[in-house]
C-alpha cells in the first residue's frame, strides 16, 4: 500500500485536505508509516457549515431524498473492495470481517430509506373533522462524528439516517481512521447527491469541537469515548443542540454456577476478540460464581490459544493487530494497573500493534471502573447472583451485558435487572437479537439509542399543526 491521500467533499466538489497535519497513518501490521494526514482548512470547514445552513435538502420530498440515497447505496456497493482494504488498515480488523462489513453498507442505506418511508414525514390525526397534522421535521444541519474502531459502518449509518431524516450533514471521521470517509465522499460525488446534502471534512478534535459549538449545527451524532462525549456535550449544551452520543462501557458478563463452562468460555473468547476487542459492546468484566472461577479461567485460556492472530490483510487471520501502537500501549498500561494475574496464550508477530488476548484473573468485583478497549477479559469471583448483579450495575455506564446460565428463567431474571441497553443470554454476537431490536444508552454510555426507528428519529423533531377546537373549555 502506498501513501494515503484523503478526500474531502464540500459543495459537491472533491478535494484534498490542505490544512495542518492531523495524524500519521501507520500500517498496524508492521508499524510502517503510510502517510501524513492533513486536516481540512478553516475555510473549507466554514464553507461546509455555510452550505448546510442554507441547504434545500430539508425541503425535498421523501421520494427525492430516497432516490438520492439509493444512488449512494449503489455507489458504495461498487467500492466495497476498496472500503474493505482501507478498513483493515485503519482498524487492524481482519479483512475477512471488513469484507463482510463493506459489502453491507449499501444495505444499511437502503434500510434507512425503508425506515423513513414506513415512518413518513407527516400524518393527519382524527379531530372531529378539523384538519390536524402531526409532522416529523429535521432538526437542521447535522454534525456526524465517526469513530476509529468501526469507521465505515458507523459513518454510513449516520449519513444514511441523517439524510433520510432530512438533515443536511457534515461528516468528520476520526483522524486515525479517515479512509472509509474519503471513499464515501467519492461515492457521494459519483451518486450526484445534491451539493448541499453531504460534506466530508477531515481533522482532529479541534475540528469536531468547532462543528459541535457552531450555532448553525442543530444536531450532533458522536460515537466515541466518554471524554469525547463530555467535550462534545459541553460544546453543544449552551444552545441545547440535539445530541446522540454512543460512548463506551465496561460491559459485564454474569456467569452463574450452573453454567456450561465450555460453551460460556467459547462465547466469551469470541466476544473478546471480535473486531480485535475494539467494539463498544464487547464483554469486558466477567463476574463468575467463585467456585467456577478457576475452571472458567482454564477454559478461556484454552479457547484464546486457538485464535489465529496475523496480518489484517491475511484472509486466514481471525484476529489482527490493534488499530495502532499507541492504542495497544494504552491497553497494556491499563492491564498492568489492574494488578491481578494477567495471562495470555498466543504467539504474536514480531512487529506491529499486536496484543495477545488476555485474561486478568482473581480480581475483586469492583477492580475495574473503566472500559479497556481491547481483547481483554477480567475475571471477578462473586459469592452470589445478587453480588454479581450489584457489581455489574455499579460502574454508572450501561451499554451491553451478558448472562450465562443453564436456567433460562434465571438468566432472564438477571438480564432484566442489568442496567444496560442490550443484554444477551448465552452468546456474544454482534448483530441484532431480533427484527425490531432497539436499545437505549444508559448512564455514561451516552444519550439516545440503537434501533432502526431510533437511528432515524434522532435527526427529527415533532411538530403539530392544526385548526383549533372552538369547543375546548380552556
Amino acid at each position: 500500500m502506498g501513501d494515503v491521500e484523503l478526500t474531502e467533499l464540500v459543495g459537491g466538489e472533491l478535494g484534498v485536505p490542505s490544512g495542518p497535519p492531523a495524524a500519521t497513518l501507520e500500517d498496524p501490521n508492521d508499524g510502517r508509516a503510510l502517510g501524513e494526514l492533513r486536516a481540512s482548512t478553516d475555510e473549507r470547514v466554514e464553507a461546509a457549515l455555510a452550505l448546510a445552513a442554507r441547504a434545500a435538502w430539508p425541503d425535498l420530498a421523501l421520494d427525492e431524498r430516497a432516490a438520492a440515497l439509493e444512488r449512494l447505496a449503489d455507489a458504495l456497493d461498487a467500492r466495497a473492495a476498496a472500503i474493505a482494504a482501507a478498513e483493515a488498515i485503519d482498524t487492524g480488523v481482519p479483512i475477512a470481517v471488513t469484507q463482510a462489513i463493506a459489502g453491507s453498507l449499501g444495505a444499511t442505506i437502503r434500510g434507512a430509506v425503508a425506515t423513513a418511508r414506513a415512518a413518513g414525514d407527516a400524518r393527519e390525526l382524527p379531530a372531529d373533522g378539523r384538519r390536524v397534522e402531526l409532522l416529523r421535521r429535521p432538526w437542521g444541519p447535522a454534525a456526524l462524528l465517526a469513530p476509529w474502531n468501526a469507521p465505515a459502518p458507523v459513518a454510513t449509518s449516520k449519513v444514511a439516517h441523517a439524510l433520510a431524516g432530512g438533515c443536511p450533514a457534515i461528516l468528520k471521521p476520526s483522524e486515525h481512521a479517515p479512509q472509509a470517509a474519503s471513499l464515501l465522499a467519492q461515492a457521494a460525488a459519483d451518486a450526484q447527491l445534491p451539493p448541499d446534502a453531504l460534506a466530508v471534512v477531515h481533522g482532529g478534535p479541534d475540528v469536531a469541537l468547532r462543528l459541535a459549538a457552531d450555532d448553525r449545527v442543530a444536531v450532533i451524532s458522536l460515537t466515541g469515548g466518554l471524554a469525547a462525549g463530555r467535550a462534545i456535550g459541553a460544546a453543544a449544551i449552551g444552545r441545547m443542540a440535539a445530541l446522540q452520543l454512543e460512548l463506551g462501557a465496561a460491559n459485564p458478563a454474569l456467569v452463574c454456577a450452573d453454567t456450561d463452562l465450555a460453551a460460556a468460555a467459547a462465547a466469551l473468547a469470541a466476544g473478546a476478540t471480535k473486531l480485535n476487542g475494539q467494539w463498544c459492546e464487547a464483554p469486558r468484566r466477567v463476574l463468575v460464581a467463585a467456585e467456577r472461577h478457576d475452571d472458567l479461567l482454564d477454559a478461556l485460556l484454552a479457547e484464546l490459544a486457538t485464535v489465529r492472530i496475523g496480518s489484517s490483510l491475511d484472509p486466514a487471520s481471525a484476529m489482527g493487530p490493534l488499530a495502532r501502537r499507541e492504542h495497544r500501549d494504552r491497553v497494556r498500561a491499563q492491564v498492568r494497573a489492574l494488578g491481578g494475574r494477567p495471562l495470555a496464550a498466543a504467539h504474536l508477530p514480531d512487529e506491529g500493534a499486536f496484543l495477545a488476548p488476555t485474561v486478568v484473573a482473581g480480581l475483586p468485583a469492583d477492580a475495574v471502573s473503566e472500559e479497556i478497549f481491547g481483547p481483554v477479559l477480567t475475571l471477578h469471583p462473586v459469592a452470589s447472583d445478587a453480588e454479581a448483579l450489584a457489581a455489574a450495575n455499579a460502574t454508572g455506564d450501561g451499554l451491553a451485558g451478558y448472562v450465562f446460565s443453564a436456567d433460562t428463567e434465571r438468566a432472564f431474571d438477571l438480564g432484566r435487572r442489568l442496567r444496560a441497553g442490550e443484554v444477551r443470554l448465552g452468546g456474544t454476537h454482534l448483530l441484532d437479537l431480533a427484527p425490531g431490536s432497539a436499545q437505549s444508552f444508559w448512564g455514561t454510555s451516552g444519550i439516545g439509542g440503537h434501533g432502526a426507528s431510533e437511528a432515524l428519529e434522532a435527526y427529527r423533531g415533532t411538530r403539530i399543526v392544526g385548526v383549533d377546537d372552538p369547543s375546548l373549555p380552556i
